[in-house]
């Protein structure tokens, strides 16, 4: 019912908008860019309530490549610490990312002294891995290969020793993390296979037998470190690896994966893809998830096995085989695209539960990962059909739901390993769905996010890193840390870094830099121009060392960056720019980039209501909405709506006094003819603010400046004439979900705090 209202709510919305447009209509809209409604009326996708805040037009949903490469290099991307990036970064293609990059780099000023040697300069450094050549065998020949099904022999076999070990190892690391079997069931199965081996009977064995249990051992050995598989066995994990990859595919095609209907050949199929796509993703295993999504469907996969009569049992291994094919959909088409195949809407198959849900067991933790990553199929559909507010409550509301649910399974006074990993998990999946719906709102954008919705994407960002980080350091968690490139691969990471060293004191730079030094490490360790040893003595010190950090980092992401993406032959979209590559203003009133205005149609409102007038502020009387402070003489206002509510502008301006001047010492002053603007608009005024989220007129305004907002060249009051229905960010919503005590949108801190807190 709550969605049909909505519907009929955004119908409605949409009849106000054409009327609007129509002469004599009564809710006259901010005009935007040609360009961007070029952009924007070319994308079937874009959200109807995307009227004044726009998602960088960078990021495109697909890509194309040039015909005349001779396909020397492999689709895996680049690795920098613990990131991999290739050509999608944050289930995006970014194609002028290191255009992007290099324009922070060059227009940002450095916080150097003479203490810290400078960074380098970009183009100055080498790629930090070399770009990794194409393997002689694809991972999809077998599919096209010759093999015989009339033979079944077991070749590429370990010992039998070897095989129990693995399976054991298998069963601790992997089955709890990656669950694709029936326990017991595939125990008898294992036996079935050894007592044929051993009475030399193996020529008689199903090939879907072989497939399943190459691609269990398969699994285990991609869990296992170097020295492990070296002191099981003596040889490589390498070498190891490509055995039984050889024996996995060998079985498949003898099995006649591609015509047969049989589950035990969907199992061993989907078992090796979770084995080859835990770490590095190419789009060869793109196409096979797109196979295994198919042959599932074929096979019904995609309806629950209980609607056709299927046992307990194998009602429980058919959903686990399909919840785990929808979770490489998803993880391909992020990495390699293209979109997810699966829609949301297109199975009825149920998420498996164990026989009581009331108590803690493993089987919870599948539970949580399946249901988050459903969530996170939606908000892919969310973010480009529903307003930007209604997105994030409904992100909020799963959240609010899963810790009520699992909360008092996981939060125990003796949490086992295994809870603690559910936590960690269900913590960075809930959290990286907020920053699927706002990261595109960060930078090269037209209109810059409000403070109160880019506090989200730093709060939550920051706390999936330090979940990501939790997974791989913690002693408790090491047998399952193998695994912790199948969650995530740290983009949020990069998105965090530009965030930091564009604005080196927010609340959160701590927090981020003690994860970006972990993920980093391997590189920052070989940094020529920092002294790792060398502790900073003073906050300027330390956030000159951090500045170091980021320009280092981000020369050698846009050096390794370019290099990929020449070498693949990536295009670049016919409707791209040079002046869409646009730097987010960096201080409250900031118009040093012209065609960077600030989104004032999303300024927040304050929570006062009325206006409390404090008694160092005395109201102007030459301009009636204008008040000045007595101490800092610096004008502010509030903006007054005929007929609805008022928007009125936060006061809260810092916590210190030298982050209250420092913060505004950029505002331009008052243009001459400020009143005359506004002759006859009795209703309203256009004000200036010092709010970040509004634009403030200045008599520097360029002529490309107002033709964004007048046709004539003049400025306008359009402001207080748009109903804030017509809003796509509904701040009394916004504020039930996020209320305003700590979503305050006050996003930095002073460098003393900064200090105190990073070593006190």
């Amino acid at each position: 019912m709550k969605e049909a209202k909505d519907a009929i709510e955004t119908s409605f919305q949409d009849n106000i908008e054409s009327q609007s447009l129509q002469p004599g209509g009564k809710v006259p809209h901010r005009k935007r860019s040609r360009l961007l409604d070029e952009v924007r009326d070319g994308d079937s996708d874009s959200s109807t309530d995307d009227a004044f805040l726009e998602p960088t037009p960078l990021a495109v949903n697909d890509a194309a490549y040039e015909d005349d490469l001779d396909g020397a290099v492999d689709d895996l991307g680049f690795k920098i610490g613990r990131m991999r990036l290739s050509e999608r970064i944050g289930g995006l293609y970014r194609p002028r990312i290191a255009d992007e990059i290099l324009s922070s780099l060059e227009n940002i000023p450095k916080r150097g002294s003479s203490v810290i040697p400078p960074s380098p300069s970009p183009g100055s450094t080498k790629a930090s891995t070399k770009l990794k050549q194409s393997s002689s065998a694809s991972p999809v020949d077998f599919i096209f290969s010759l093999a015989s099904p009339s033979t079944s022999r077991v070749e590429n076999i370990v010992s039998r020793s070897t095989a129990d070990r693995l399976l054991e190892r298998y069963w601790d690391s992997v089955h709890p993390v990656a669950r694709i079997l029936h326990r017991p069931s595939f125990a008898q199965r294992y036996e079935t296979l050894w007592e044929a081996v051993e009475d030399g009977y193996q020529e008689n064995l199903a090939p879907s037998l072989v497939a399943i249990v190459f691609s269990v051992l398969l699994s285990a050995v991609v869990s296992m470190s170097e020295a492990q598989v070296w002191d099981l066995c003596q040889q490589s994990r390498e070498d190891l690896r490509n055995k039984l990859k050889h024996g996995t595919e060998t079985s498949l095609s003898r099995a006649q994966l591609l015509h047969s209907s049989k589950v035990e050949n969907l199992q061993a199929f989907v078992a090796y893809l979770l084995s080859m796509c835990s770490d590095e993703i190419c789009r060869a295993h793109s196409l096979l998830t797109s196979m295994a999504i198919r042959l599932a469907e074929c096979m019904g996969f995609h309806r629950d096995p209980s609607e056709f009569g299927f046992s307990p049992l194998e009602c429980q291994v058919r959903r686990l085989i399909w919840y785990q094919i929808c979770y490489l959909d998803l993880k391909t088409s992020e990495v390699q695209g293209p979109r997810p195949y699966i829609h949301h809407d297109g199975y009825t198959t149920q998420i498996p539960t164990p026989a009581i849900t009331s108590t803690w067991n493993d089987m919870v933790f599948s539970m949580i990962r399946f249901e988050c990553q459903e969530m996170q199929r939606k908000c892919l559909v969310l973010r480009t059909r529903i307003s930007l507010t209604k997105a994030i409550a409904k992100i909020e509301a799963f959240r609010v739901r899963m810790d009520a649910k699992y909360g008092p399974l996981l939060d125990t006074a003796t949490p086992s390993p295994m809870q603690k990993m559910a936590r960690q998990v269900m913590k960075l999946f809930t959290n990286l769905l907020y920053l699927i719906s706002l990261h595109r709102y960060m930078n090269s954008v037209t209109y810059r996010v409000p403070d109160r919705l880019r506090q989200i994407v730093l709060s939550k960002g920051t706390e999936a890193l330090e979940a990501a980080m939790e997974l791989e350091v913690s002693d408790d968690l090491k047998q399952w840390s193998w695994y912790s490139s199948a969650y995530q691969q740290y983009h949020s990471a990069f998105l965090l870094l530009v965030e930091v060293f564009t604005f080196p004191l927010r609340r959160e730079a701590n927090r981020i830099w003690r994860c970006l030094d972990f993920i980093f490490a391997d590189v920052l360790r070989d940094m020529p121009a920092l002294d790792t040893n060398r502790k900073a003595s003073t906050p300027q010190d330390l956030i000159t060392q951090r500045d170091v950090k980021a320009r280092f980092l981000l020369t050698m992401i846009c050096d390794n960056m370019r290099a990929y993406q020449k070498s693949r032959g990536l295009k670049d979209p016919s409707h791209f720019q040079d002046s869409m590559i646009i730097l987010t203003p960096q201080k409250h009133g900031d118009t040093s980039d012209p065609r960077m205005p600030l989104n004032y149609a999303h300024g927040e409102p304050d929570i006062r209501d009325p206006p409390q007038q404090h008694p160092s502020i005395s109201q102007n009387p030459q301009f009636p909405h204008q008040m000045t402070t007595e101490s800092e003489n610096i004008p502010s206002f509030y903006i007054e709506n005929t007929g609805a509510e008022a928007f009125h502008i936060p006061q809260n301006l810092g916590n210190t006094r030298r982050e209250w001047t420092s913060s505004y010492d950029h505002l331009p002053s008052l243009p001459q003819n400020y009143e005359s603007q506004f002759n006859g608009a009795t209703d309203t005024m256009y004000p200036q603010t010092l709010h970040p989220d509004y634009l403030a007129p200045s008599s520097g305004w360029t002529s490309n400046e107002r033709s964004t907002y007048s046709d004539n060249g003049e400025i306008q009051s359009e402001v207080a004439a748009i109903d804030p229905q017509m809003l796509e960010i509904d701040w009394n919503l916004w504020d039930t979900i996020f209320p305003p005590g700590s979503n305050d949108g006050n996003l930095d801190v002073s460098d003393d705090f900064m200090w105190e807190s990073n070593y006190n």
